[in-house]
């Protein structure tokens, strides 16, 4: 497809999806970025080989969340009666949430600077999530006298416990790279100019594994949240058996039982 609002490349099982609308901070709120951003997971979830994408910011900004000169002129999709915002959420942002949600691939926001509102809720809906020391997160929805309408106040305690996000959200204060770690946003924090490399190595790591492998292993820490016990252990009976009979584990158990015959070797 041609884009514009994106660039989108698969490497070696590897997707980067870049946010390229810098003159906006990467606004999540425009049709057109948010159907490319749909449309390129789709692309990599599509591609058997594909097991990881990397999702990072064009500019100074991961994502400064809603435009809010759209809010203001009630325009895009701010427009309308409560009963058609009501129908545009559920059609835009909220498809992005859902789509997140559902993957099998795993996600990996590569944050290179501020991620606000509906920015922060992008990278929270990551797997994991690395930062350069310019990463800077906020819910600031209570500030602009909004709740966050993309399922944000959903993700954020799963991420920082519920105590912390309360404060979070009703004070709508800033984050910095360095407590981003400590409270388990930011898996961690390097230089500015070391953050691609870093998020590209933790990314080429993952993909180096069996790619069936990856994406059910994806699957089974999705369905952990919502199942219980029993569902949960009759899946992953399911999941594992299909495992047994991939050409994949048969060649990983190959080596390994190669590796450990020739350590043996060595030391007899």
């Amino acid at each position: 497809m041609n884009r514009v609002d994106t660039e989108f490349s698969i490497t070696d099982g590897v997707a980067r999806l870049t946010l390229a609308k810098p003159d906006v901070r990467n606004a999540l709120t425009d049709v057109g970025i948010l159907t490319e951003i749909l449309e390129g997971i789709g692309e990599a979830q599509a591609d058997a080989g594909v097991t990881t994408l990397v999702i990072t910011g064009k500019g100074t900004a991961f994502s400064a969340g809603g435009n809010v000169r759209e809010m203001q002129s009630r325009g895009g999709m701010f427009s309308g009666t409560p009963e058609q915002l009501t129908e545009s959420y559920r059609s835009t942002i909220q498809l992005l949430t859902r789509k997140m949600a559902s993957t099998d691939l795993v996600t990996i926001a590569s944050v290179n600077g501020p991620a606000v509102g509906a920015g922060f809720d992008l990278a929270l809906a990551c797997d994991l999530r690395v930062g350069s020391t310019l990463a800077r997160f906020a819910h600031t929805f209570v500030d602009l006298g909004i709740i966050p309408g993309d399922g944000g106040a959903w993700m954020l305690p799963r991420v920082v416990g519920w105590q912390r996000a309360a404060e979070l959200a009703f004070t709508a204060r800033f984050v910095d790279a360095q407590e981003a770690v400590d409270l388990g946003i930011l898996l961690e924090v390097v230089a500015p100019h070391e953050l691609e490399a870093r998020t590209n190595e933790i990314a080429s790591t993952i993909a180096a594994k069996p790619a069936h492998s990856v994406r059910l292993t994806k699957r089974l820490l999705r369905h952990a949240r919502t199942m219980d016990l029993d569902g949960f252990l009759e899946l992953s009976a399911a999941l594992q058996a299909v495992s047994h009979h991939t050409e994949a584990h048969l060649e990983a158990v190959d080596r390994y039982v190669a590796a450990w015959d020739d350590r043996r070797k060595e030391q007899d």
